[in-house]
């Protein structure tokens, strides 16, 4: 039963506008503690860690309930792959991307196998049939180690040069192999438009390799303003 405005007024001494409208009063919130006690550990979601037997603990130690999210009960959970759905993902359409990215992982597994099949026997050795590795790899071919940053000096704009991030490094790979998808002319679906741009920057060929080469070649002429650069 709530009681009248004069006894919390007259118990806790708060005037009219802090008793009608509440002030933070710890005894009067409820705190909600963990449901474990403090012999329960963090659970480690890195099936690495199990394989390997490197868990900082006896595995005999009681642990806590993970989170049900992809990293703890997905076999297919990968970081990497994660972030490129994320860019990719449109309109909230998550589901839908990553629908786009397995066929385009199994597109690239079925075109590798079609080509390991048909390798003599010396040749199969070279060729890899883990789409994975295959995606892993044409990220790394397509980052750009050098950038270009607008910087004003005496009412002109100067292109200065500058070391970029490994973050912004994998985010433009991944923009510019979106962006060469979404420009083609083929039509075909996603997938096989994202399988074959993979395919090619895995093998240190395509659009995606160009630019990054152009982008090298605008530092290497605008490097006379890297004295520009203050950060």
């Amino acid at each position: 039963m709530a009681l009248p405005m004069r006894v919390y007024r007259a118990v806790l001494n708060l005037s009219i506008s802090e008793a009608k409208y509440g002030i933070w009063l710890p005894g009067f919130i409820q705190v909600r503690h963990s449901r474990y006690p403090a012999t329960h550990v963090r659970p480690n979601v890195n099936r690495k860690a199990y394989e390997d037997d490197t868990l900082p603990f006896d595995i005999s130690t009681p642990v806590k309930a993970a989170k049900c999210d992809s990293s703890s009960s997905s076999l297919l959970h990968d970081p990497l792959i994660k972030k490129f759905v994320n860019i990719m993902n449109k309109k909230g359409k998550k589901e839908t991307v990553r629908k786009i990215m397995n066929e385009t992982l199994e597109k690239i597994k079925i075109d590798q196998l079609q080509k390991y099949n048909k390798a003599l026997e010396a040749e199969k050795s070279s060729v890899e049939t883990n789409p994975r590795v295959i995606f892993y790899k044409a990220i790394e071919n397509c980052k750009p180690l050098m950038g270009l940053a607008v910087v004003k000096k005496g009412g002109k704009n100067y292109q200065v040069p500058t070391p970029l991030t490994p973050s912004r490094q994998t985010f433009l790979a991944m923009k510019w192999l979106l962006h060469e998808c979404h420009t083609k002319s083929l039509k075909v679906h996603m997938p096989d438009k994202l399988s074959l741009e993979l395919l090619d920057a895995f093998n240190n060929q395509g659009q995606v390799i160009k630019r990054k080469h152009d982008l090298h070649k605008q530092c290497e002429a605008n490097r006379a303003y890297a004295h520009f650069r203050w950060w």
